[in-house]
């Protein structure tokens, strides 16, 4: 972390006087202040549905705050869309990436911007600075190389390549590591220095605590639109972060409770797919088994090929003396899986269906009468679910795409458990959402081992395996290479076994 500004009495970059922001039913700000300094990096954090995505679309211009006054460089200012805070040299790297994968790495950086020659498009110009660019990344990729055909690591730092093309002053990232490997999140990180070298100040938006005390000098805390407070990070316990966020005690994180291990559940037997090969699980009634990797070892792969939804073109699964046939996700259902996989909007969730038909979309011929379904008992079995799992929703007619990340979770959850499943995989289920809604995760896999079922945890966050799983299986390049009991699991045994070859001793 570079030194933090130390003149705080000098004109900020960006300010924020008591914004608020109402949607129909939903006050998202409430009076929101917010200053954000030259040269300083300000971490911004609360849980998901505080008003963080509203201050980024209001700081961006895709809303217009109902009252409050922005200020950029100390004049105040109306932006009427996101034309007006480009023109102020504010840049919005998102979390949903805003690439257009059919055109060039170079196109994309230089979009609405291309440098020109006699009226034309100078190509050599606008792919030699996006050169520079990207190997001031370190990026060692063609600018003409299609974005479509990259890693979303490398798109997220295409992103940032476009911000310098822009010279931004300002500069907000959402979420920026949650598609990058440790290496990656290293790059970026220094890259944020040399722009704090340069005088931008960047509002860095994370659910991740340790980031924060990698990376800022300030940190704001929201919650339920509020500003909570604001202060040096030096000045902070995590501990203290979380208690500002969820506005109570978080005794434990992880509740892990004392399960006696049952009779094996499934059984996965030289198990081979895409980049998988000969791949051996155990789970047993009442177990949490976690499988970590680095980005790219093939855990959320190895969820996919199990569920049947991915090819397998090797081995056996055997689900409570059942085999299950390959590539087939209605024969796992039948027999008792359920998978959440890791992008839940994409895979998981139909975002313009109501709370009640995402929960019941897995169970709708216990709901079926003939030839029509009956809606009764389904708003039923989903009110249940809503009070068991906690899931805090306006109605069961809410459309699933307007609850907060942690809710969106909860409701797949509750999708699968309607099915009364004996093995449940969930791949990355705390991905992108806050530590409120963590916890709550955690606890209800806790209650779920309790109650017998068994579950498969991937996950590529070493504290939350830790955890969480009784037993740990570590993948590199799509074969395990460690199997370790809870009690005997470190962070230095999941790395080196996550990013050391075993054979040649070789950092991946």
């Amino acid at each position: 972390m570079s030194a933090p500004p130390t003149d705080t009495n000098q004109t900020p970059l960006l300010e924020m006087r008591a914004i608020s922001k109402t949607f129909p039913g939903v006050v998202a700000l409430d009076s929101m202040d917010f200053v954000l300094l030259p040269g300083e990096v300000h971490a911004l954090i609360g849980e998901n549905g505080a008003g963080k995505s509203t201050m980024i679309k209001i700081i961006s211009g895709l809303y217009q705050p109902d009252s409050g006054e922005m200020l950029i460089d100390g004049d105040p200012v109306s932006f009427r869309g996101p034309a007006d805070s480009i023109a102020r040299r504010i840049k919005v790297v998102y979390q949903e990436l805003d690439l257009v994968p059919g055109l060039s790495v170079g196109e994309n950086v230089y979009l609405g911007a291309y440098p020109k020659k006699g009226g034309r498009v100078d190509w050599e110009t606008l792919y030699g600075n996006t050169r520079e660019l990207l190997d001031g990344l370190g990026l060692s990729i063609d600018p003409r190389t299609p974005v479509g055909e990259l890693r979303v690591a490398e798109q997220q730092l295409v992103e940032i390549a476009r911000a310098l093309s822009q010279d931004a002053r300002i500069v907000v990232m959402d979420e920026p590591t949650s598609a990058l490997s440790t290496e990656e999140v290293d790059r970026l990180f220094r890259l944020i220095e040399r722009l704090q070298e340069r005088g931008v100040g960047v509002l860095y938006v994370t659910h991740k605590l340790d980031e924060i005390y990698r990376i800022a000098d300030r940190v704001t805390v929201v919650r339920d639109g509020k500003h909570v407070v604001t202060t040096e990070i030096s000045k902070t316990r995590p501990h203290d972060l979380v208690t500002w966020m969820v506005g109570r005690e978080l005794t434990a994180l992880f509740p892990k409770s004392t399960v006696e291990r049952g009779p094996v559940l499934l059984q996965a037997t030289d198990v081979s797919g895409e980049g998988i090969e000969h791949f051996d699980l155990t789970v047993h009634s009442g177990e949490i088994v976690g499988l970590f990797g680095l980005l790219g070892a093939g855990i959320n792969t190895v969820a996919r090929i199990l569920f049947g939804a991915s090819e397998r073109t090797g081995g056996a699964i055997v689900l409570d003396g059942s085999t299950i046939k390959p590539n087939s996700p209605a024969d796992a259902m039948e027999k008792g899986m359920g998978l959440l996989t890791e992008n839940r909007k994409d895979d998981g969730l139909v975002l313009p269906m109501s709370v009640r038909d995402n929960m019941t979309l897995a169970s709708l011929r216990q709901f079926a009468r003939l030839s029509w379904l009956d809606s009764r008992n389904e708003s039923e079995a989903a009110t249940g679910f809503v009070e068991r799992l906690s899931i805090r929703t306006p109605s069961l007619r809410q459309r699933v795409q307007f609850l907060s990340g942690g809710n969106q979770q909860k409701v797949l959850m509750a999708r699968w458990l309607m099915r009364d499943p004996k093995i449940l995989i969930l791949a990355e289920p705390t991905r992108g959402i806050d530590v409120g809604s963590k916890a709550e995760i955690y606890r209800l896999m806790d209650e779920m081992a309790q109650r017998g079922l068994g579950i498969v945890f991937m996950s590529t966050e070493i504290p939350e395996i830790l955890g969480i799983a009784d037993r740990i299986l570590v993948m590199r390049e799509g074969r395990v290479t460690a199997e370790f009991d809870r009690s005997e699991a470190t962070q230095e045994k999941l790395v080196q076994a996550a990013a050391v070859d075993p054979e040649t001793s070789e950092a991946a």
